[in-house]
């Protein structure tokens, strides 16, 4: 709309400048799109992608979480390129690198082999399995003397005074020989210490091997808490109980280390492990690796990283029982939760002694009678499955031996005060 004193030639040159510059504008916005590409191609040039080797296996859950923790750190800074290694010898893995151009490494060193072909190819490179040592790779990786301190305590309030080691298999592995070491020293003046040995020449899962397993199980003073230095040696160990005829927990409790779920939730009873902080190690390995290749000076002690937590399950989550007969009671208790019916006759016939004499030896030994200790057992498993899954409150009732729902509403607010429903504030795994 024409403005008031305005006439016609006037506002017809204006709207022809503005029309004039728009076109000035077009004609050079692609030359400014071209200046722009070119800028952001030097940068590009100048500042390219570090391009980072990863010779971190897959086969354990160990190894994925490590990478997970890589690849958080590669994420977050935006500036590396990850290029995973073929699995193969130190020789071929050489070959690899020098293909790769890679600028950096990090590594799960396994042997002396691979930690010179590592140092050989002059990049900075650093460690996340710590098996071998003296080569000048700087070293990020658990704290094996605090697994063993979270294991032997595990045992000690269980109130094992009999412990037992389970190595790797290859015996060889910096990290599981400082495990048993450290156990050993958190046994002292405190339970007898028991290692295995195994058969010199012979493979995991020989039959050689299964019956060395299971002559050191058998001739353990029982009961005994057995520290296993990786979960995957957990399921030989349990076979071997198994095979022995061995109660598990009540005369032979077992725990594991990494919480490697296939193998703990797989195993015959799930394997109770202590859960480590890998992707933790993988990020600050990251961290340490791009600070090294920005010329800073690697620390001269390994960086250890503490556990997380024991995660309690069936193979370790008793008391320790003396009394044979009672073991199995409290075994059959344990298998047998559900059975809303279970009592005293039940558990004495399964013994082969009277009721009054199996009575009698379980309080001695537990220091509780049989119906306090259903009752211990079942708030327990139901607080657990209150916090860790999201069945309903009729479903645990059963699942517990508890044959009403407000009967488990009932016990909970008389033995603990509060409400099943207060304890819902937990995740599922």
């Amino acid at each position: 709309m024409r403005r008031s004193g305005e006439n016609i030639p006037r506002l017809f040159c204006r709207k022809w400048i503005y029309f004039c510059r728009n076109r000035v504008r077009l004609l050079i916005r692609p030359q400014a799109l071209f200046l722009r590409l070119e800028y952001l191609m030097k940068i590009t040039e100048s500042n390219p992608r570090k391009r980072i080797a990863l010779i971190v296996y897959t086969s354990f859950e160990p190894g994925r979480e490590t990478l997970r923790g890589i690849a958080k750190f590669a994420h977050e800074f935006d500036n590396w390129r990850l290029l995973h290694v073929p699995k193969g010898d130190h020789i071929s893995i050489s070959e690899w690198l020098l293909d790769s151009e890679a600028e950096g490494i990090i590594a799960r060193v396994g042997d002396d082999a691979m930690a010179r072909t590592l140092r050989a190819t002059g990049l900075p490179v650093v460690d996340v399995n710590r098996s071998v040592l003296d080569f000048g790779i700087p070293q990020i990786d658990a704290d094996d003397e605090g697994i063993a301190a979270l294991v032997a305590g595990h045992f000690f309030d269980h109130g094992f005074k009999n412990i037992g080691f389970y190595p790797h298999e290859s015996g060889d592995q910096g990290w599981s020989q400082r495990r048993c070491k450290f156990l050993r020293e958190e046994c002292v003046e405190r339970a007898t210490f028991h290692i295995f040995e195994p058969p010199v020449d012979q493979p995991l899962g020989s039959k050689a091997a299964r019956h060395a397993v299971r002559a050191w199980i058998r001739d353990l003073p029982k009961p005994v808490g057995i520290m296993v230095a990786r979960d995957d040696g957990g399921l030989m160990v349990l076979d071997a109980c198994r095979e022995e005829n061995m109660i598990v927990p009540e005369q032979v409790a077992v725990v594991g280390v990494d919480n490697d779920l296939p193998l703990c939730d797989l195993s015959a009873p799930p394997l109770s492990s202590v859960r480590l902080d890998h992707h933790k190690i993988g990020y600050e390995a990251a961290h340490l690796l791009d600070r090294m290749m920005a010329s800073s000076k690697p620390p001269s002690h390994p960086l250890l990283i503490p556990p997380i937590r024991l995660i309690t399950r069936r193979s370790s989550n008793t008391r320790a029982i003396i009394d044979p007969v009672v073991a199995l009671g409290v075994h059959f208790i344990y298998e047998n939760l559900s059975d809303s019916k279970l009592g005293n006759d039940d558990l004495a016939r399964k013994a082969g002694i009277s009721r009054s004499l199996f009575q009698r030896r379980f309080r001695k030994e537990t220091g509780m009678t049989i119906r306090e200790f259903l009752i211990e057992v079942r708030l327990t498993k139901a607080k657990a499955l209150l916090q860790n899954s999201n069945l309903s409150l009729a479903e645990i009732s059963e699942i517990v031996g508890f044959n009403r729902q407000s009967y488990l509403g009932h016990v909970f607010k008389k033995q603990l005060g509060i409400t099943p429903g207060s304890l819902r504030g937990g995740q599922p795994r």
